[in-house]
């Protein structure tokens, strides 16, 4: 069905460009025009968001500050690893050199900003502290996955809407060209003007769902590549990956936290932005 629309659009849109040429290259100079801007825009500096350990040892490798610590048979191993998104990334290695298995997740930590006097920071209307979880990947791939099959769903309801709009406003241009009235002129005018809102329409509609799935795809590589996932580790074993957790650029300190049995392991870091272009 779609298929036979697709065609029928393609061919009412070429026999339209041909009637109303002129209006259609005014469109095309205008979006040229606000797509130089962006590009000019575009160019300007970026803030880049930097974390260093403060208050424990560290050691740097490879252009990172890591940190390590463990409690109770529990180590960690953690360095900032730059971000994504509205995410802070961290690479992270869990050991387990207890004696039993050990349950290990990305929820395990936790991300607390903190203020110039590192205190906790609370929100504008004082009505709660800033925390955040790390980030299940698997729960993430989901909803990217959910995501990705609405967008299908929403460009196959516009093409069907607009293919409507090109026949309607067809129909109504060739029945205005066939008299000489001025209700004649009027209905050629005005199906004109259906025919350009469709055409406009078509590439809004496009260039959004193109957008929004190039930004889903990538987003689920990153997802998919991510191997710090809820899992058991023997006695032993050790896993190791990307952990995220949500940015908040407010803060001047920043603890990251893993959660054991009995205890926290914290790390602290302070935080800064660069101006790069």
């Amino acid at each position: 069905m779609y298929g036979g629309f697709l065609k029928f659009e393609c061919l009412l849109c070429s026999f339209s460009i041909t009637t109303s040429k002129n209006k259609i290259m005014k469109l095309f100079k205008s979006l040229l025009f606000f797509f130089l801007l962006n590009t000019i825009f575009s160019c300007s500096t970026t803030s880049v968001m930097k974390l260093r350990p403060v208050e424990q040892e560290s050691f740097s490798d490879s252009g990172k500050q890591i940190v390590k610590q463990e409690k109770n048979g529990v180590k960690v191993v953690a360095s900032y690893d730059g971000r994504f998104e509205q995410y802070m990334v961290f690479d992270v290695e869990v050991f387990n050199n207890t004696n039993q298995p050990l349950t290990i997740s990305p929820k395990n930590f936790t991300f607390t900003p903190l203020d110039e006097n590192k205190q906790n920071l609370i929100s504008a209307d004082g009505k709660y502290i800033y925390s955040y979880q790390g980030i299940e990947p698997q729960e993430q791939i989901n909803y990217v996955q959910y995501e990705m099959a609405n967008q299908e769903a929403k460009i196959k309801r516009a093409r069907v809407v607009n293919t409507f709009l090109f026949v309607g406003g067809i129909v109504a241009l060739i029945a205005g060209g066939s008299g000489r009235s001025e209700s004649a002129w009027r209905t050629a005018q005005l199906g004109e003007t259906v025919v350009q809102v469709a055409q406009v329409k078509r590439i809004i509609d496009h260039t959004n769902y193109y957008s929004k799935m190039d930004k889903l795809n990538r987003e689920g590589q990153v997802w998919s590549q991510e191997n710090f996932r809820t899992s058991t580790l023997q006695p032993g074993q050790s896993m190791r990956g990307g952990v995220f957790l949500e940015s908040n650029p407010r803060a001047k300190f920043v603890q990251l936290s893993y959660k054991t049995e009995n205890e926290l392991i914290n790390f602290l870091f302070e935080q800064w932005f660069e101006e790069r272009r």
